[in-house]
């Protein structure tokens, strides 16, 4: 049985919420963060936010580690927060996703028994920001992507083995796929505040 660690990536501006940390953010009488390591939690005890400031240094039992560069993008902040992780198996999230299914991320973390990358494929688009991924190759291929000047979220899965879960699979255990529903606008969080008082217990509230 392989280690796992959880790292939420929780950097970014939320400029287009007003400049606020978007992670402290509520949703159904919880803040944001606290859903995601909510969900985060039945899968490992190593969890590790990578964030852009230290707003987040509060929280208990979750490693907080600093972009090093929070104009560089996604990839290097992925990049550092599998550099920090203790498991064989890093779930990575992002702190926008409040319905995060931990039953879906538990199959993807199955599924890596068997790849480097395990990505959900919604709509026709990978989702790696939630994604399981082998941790030695998957930060060999992103380092070798980064020193050829490729900053795509993606640019490093060529690299790799990647199981693609397609939307068949993911809706025989997330049948709507809230698990990818973001809120980084004012009306995806608006929408999300009625959805958590819809769902009440039964998504992560």
């Amino acid at each position: 049985m392989m280690s796992v660690s959880g790292v939420v990536l929780a950097g970014g501006k939320g400029s287009r919420l007003g400049g606020v940390n978007k992670a402290l953010l509520e949703i159904g009488g919880q803040t944001k963060i606290q859903r995601v390591l909510k969900a985060l939690r039945t899968l490992s005890d190593d969890l590790l936010l990578v964030a852009n400031d230290q707003g987040l240094r509060s929280i208990p039992d979750v490693r907080v580690v600093l972009d090093q560069d929070p104009h560089a993008g996604v990839l290097p902040a992925l990049a550092q927060g599998l550099e920090s992780s203790q498991g064989e198996l890093v779930a990575v999230v992002a702190c926008d996703m409040p319905f995060l299914n931990p039953q879906l991320l538990a199959e993807q973390i199955r599924r890596a028994e068997f790849s480097d990358v395990v990505i959900p494929v919604v709509e026709g688009r990978p989702e790696p920001m939630h994604a399981v991924y082998r941790r030695a190759p998957s930060l060999a291929a992103i380092h070798s992507a980064l020193s050829a000047g490729e900053r795509r979220m993606i640019s490093f899965l060529d690299r790799l083995r990647v199981d693609q879960m397609q939307e068949g699979d993911l809706r025989t255990i997330d049948p709507e796929l809230w698990s990818f529903f973001n809120t980084n606008t004012p009306g995806y969080l608006e929408t999300a505040r009625k959805v958590a008082a819809r769902l009440g217990g039964q998504r992560n509230s």
